[in-house]
């Protein structure tokens, strides 16, 4: 059972990351940012992958996968919160240096919960079945991609 609740909130998760980006992208569109701007928008969504994967498993051998997944999951809702602070009066410059910012927290999320949804499966498989293993993983990341996609869709809409 933990498997199973850990991995749906784990491929949940990721259909809210791809909204989140979605909503984002098209929110700056619609405010008519140029696409370098947007693109700076998520640079430490991106930086912050980097150093939550360095840190991450330190964090998840000391205080539990259950912890940094929930932590994943509570740092996504702080950032979706702060999104809602993004003002349509603000400059350009202000609007940008506030919605990198907040990405950093969902760059942070999105690690945490990483950790958790696919550590999970190799503390549930034996050391004799790392094919299987190796199977569950790939799954995992398969349905991980798809739901990403369905993400995107959601925000959109």
């Amino acid at each position: 059972l933990p498997f199973a609740v850990i991995c749906t909130c784990y491929l949940l998760f990721t259909i809210t990351d791809g909204a989140l980006r979605m909503i984002v992208l098209l929110h700056a569109y619609r405010k008519s940012f140029s696409a370098m701007q947007v693109a700076t928008m998520f640079v430490l969504y991106e930086l912050a992958g980097v150093f939550t994967n360095l840190a991450a498993g330190v964090a998840g051998a000391k205080w539990g996968i259950k912890l940094t997944l929930v932590s994943g999951l509570l740092l996504q809702l702080v950032t979706y919160g702060l999104l809602f602070g993004w003002s349509d009066e603000w400059s350009q410059a202000k609007a940008i240096l506030y919605v990198t910012g907040v990405q950093l927290f969902g760059g942070v999320a999105k690690d945490l919960t990483k950790l958790g949804g696919k550590t999970v499966t190799k503390l549930v498989t034996p050391e004799e079945q790392s094919t299987s293993l190796f199977k569950l993983v790939s799954l995992l990341t398969g349905w991980k991609n798809s739901l990403k996609g369905v993400g995107y869709f959601l925000g959109s809409w």
